[in-house]
């Protein structure tokens, strides 16, 4: 399989390069020769050998033509700051000419970095392939390849035009494109294209002009959800939650303790002792919702995972927290949890989180389900964002509702699920994302 790859991407290479060089004119004329070379070889049957030799005459000038263009420009990309899938971004590429001539009409080619798939990434693909596929996909393998690599670059910028520029001046291209995955896009280079006299070969100047882009994921529209879940006892608090709570009584002054937070030194006291003292108020109790993203996929099923990350992005970033806060927990290398809410973060931390999890492939439901059984009793809601319902999957819906926890469960599956978890369960159709998340219930149970 390793010789398949590197041949696959020998040929890629060669295909994007002969792309970049070829206009669409100099394709029909290297077409024309290799025909007329192939089939003018008996020069005394066929007449075809002039043709060839017409064309590649035609080549050789304009390869020539085009080989002394080398113009002095500067190169300025200007992105977003993010960028979601699916929907189209603007932004602006800066060409400014240091030329003494003025620059012709040109062509612009910002490019995203090309990352071929490992062994494992082209079997999985593999294993997702339709099998009333063509034959040719099914026994080489090269367009399945060539849409990996599509996949894992993450989108396809068309080339711009760029009109003349004048000595000293900057010209502007503002161009548009889809995010087509979440997680950070790299932009390699941007290239200048201009066609040579005859139209055949384009000149390049090439400026490597690495930058990142971060696309968070696709949201959808859910319903209003209502989290009446009863605010919890948490002793200590969350330092930086302290002003969320019922109650901010005084209590009493005490020496300072490790881990209290430097707003609750009483200055005065502190001054007149020479040691610090702290304010000690009563107990704060406040609601603290979870969100369980579940990131151990039953089986090489990439559009579920992407589903399931997608119905996440979207309760963290539509549900209303007031002065609540919520956990978003999952596990990758290590079990996570990131919490936002007055104080702490706004959702959009959530959101950058959920734009680069990745699919845990070395651990098993135990870490994830340890981790929330840790939080249930500070929690006063919980809603799951499950790949399956397997039995330790039940397990822990069943232990959450022992502790009294209300839930929502949210079941990313293409197949109906048996639901024996008292109407908690709500299936979500990777196929049919939006309505199903629209459908989902608004109440937890």
């Amino acid at each position: 399989m390793a010789r398949g790859l590197n041949a696959f991407a020998r040929v890629y290479r060669w295909s994007q390069w002969a792309e970049r060089r070829l206009t669409p004119a100099g394709t029909v004329v290297l077409y024309m020769m290799i025909a007329s070379g192939v089939f003018g070889v008996d020069a005394g049957r066929t007449m075809g050998y002039q043709l060839f030799s017409l064309a590649a005459a035609l080549i050789l000038c304009a390869w020539i033509g085009a080989s002394r263009w080398r113009p002095s420009i500067e190169i300025t990309r200007r992105l977003p700051d993010q960028a979601t899938v699916g929907v189209p971004i603007r932004y602006r590429v800066v060409v400014r000419s240091r030329a003494k001539r003025v620059l012709p009409v040109l062509w612009l080619r910002d490019e995203l970095e090309d990352r071929f798939p490992t062994r494992a990434e082209f079997a999985a693909a593999g294993r997702r392939l339709d099998p009333s596929g063509n034959f040719f996909d099914r026994r080489v393998g090269y367009p399945r390849w060539l849409a990996a690599v599509r996949r894992l670059r993450g989108g396809r910028i068309a080339p711009a035009r760029l009109a003349g520029i004048a000595p000293g001046t900057e010209g502007i291209v503002d161009i548009e494109f889809v995010p087509e995955r979440r997680g950070v896009l790299h932009f390699a280079r941007t290239r200048l294209l201009r066609p040579d006299p005859l139209g055949l070969i384009n000149a390049i100047v090439t400026q490597a002009l690495p930058q990142s882009l971060l696309v968070l994921p696709r949201l959808y529209a859910i319903p209003a959800l209502e989290l009446s879940g009863a605010r919890r006892y948490h002793p200590g608090g969350l330092q930086a939650a302290q002003q969320v709570g019922e109650s901010q009584e005084f209590l009493q002054l005490r020496d300072y303790r490790p881990g209290d937070p430097v707003k609750r030194l009483h200055w005065p006291s502190t001054a007149r002792t020479g040691r610090p003292i702290v304010r000690e108020t009563s107990e704060e109790f406040f609601a603290r919702h979870g969100l369980v993203l579940d990131t151990f996929a039953l089986r090489d099923d990439e559009p579920a995972f992407e589903a399931a990350v997608s119905a996440a992005a979207s309760l963290a970033a539509r549900l209303t927290l007031g002065d609540a806060l919520l956990d978003l927990m999952f596990v990758e290398d290590r079990a996570l949890t990131v919490t936002a809410g007055r104080g702490i973060a706004s959702a959009g931390a959530l959101l950058r989180e959920l734009a680069q999890v990745a699919p845990c492939r070395d651990r098993s439901f135990e870490v994830l389900a340890a981790q929330v059984e840790a939080h249930a009793s500070r929690l006063s809601t919980c809603i799951h964002v499950l790949l399956g319902l397997d039995e330790p999957r039940r397990q822990l819906v069943r232990a959450l509702r022992m502790s009294g926890v209300p839930q929502i469960v949210l079941v990313v599956s293409d197949a109906p699920i048996a639901d024996v978890e008292g109407g908690l369960v709500h299936r979500i159709d990777p196929a049919d994302l939006a309505a199903t998340l629209a459908a989902m219930p608004s109440r937890c149970r």
